[in-house]
């Protein structure tokens, strides 16, 4: 489906009767040629490629991070009797999330 869509300073602004059936999905944007000023980085099937290599030792601290942050996203979960009680602030802070959401859909 082709919508028709405003840019304004960094933002998209579609048309507000328009609802989408999930919050976070991926679209495709057409832009006219003669709107865009230049590219920083030239674009490679939905990727930005830089144009530039790393010092190699800004490649290992790079490397580091992304093995520390894999090992992290595989952890495994503690159970549950291994967590620590939610504090009186965490527990407002879930009541207002909660109240947020209502007050959300009552506005839908």
């Amino acid at each position: 489906m082709q919508i028709e869509a405003i840019y304004d300073h960094g933002r998209i602004e579609l048309p507000r009767q328009i609802r989408f059936a999930h919050q976070r999905f991926a679209v495709r944007i057409e832009v006219p040629d003669a709107v865009i000023v230049a590219s920083e980085v030239p674009l490679s099937e939905g990727h930005a490629q830089a144009n530039y290599t790393l010092p190699p030792e800004v490649e290992v601290l790079s490397q580091a991070m992304a093995d520390r942050l894999e090992r992290i996203r595989n952890a495994p979960l503690p159970s549950e009797d291994q967590l620590p009680p939610l504090t009186q602030k965490q527990l407002n802070r879930i009541e207002a999330f909660a109240l947020r959401d209502e007050f959300r859909k009552m506005r839908d």
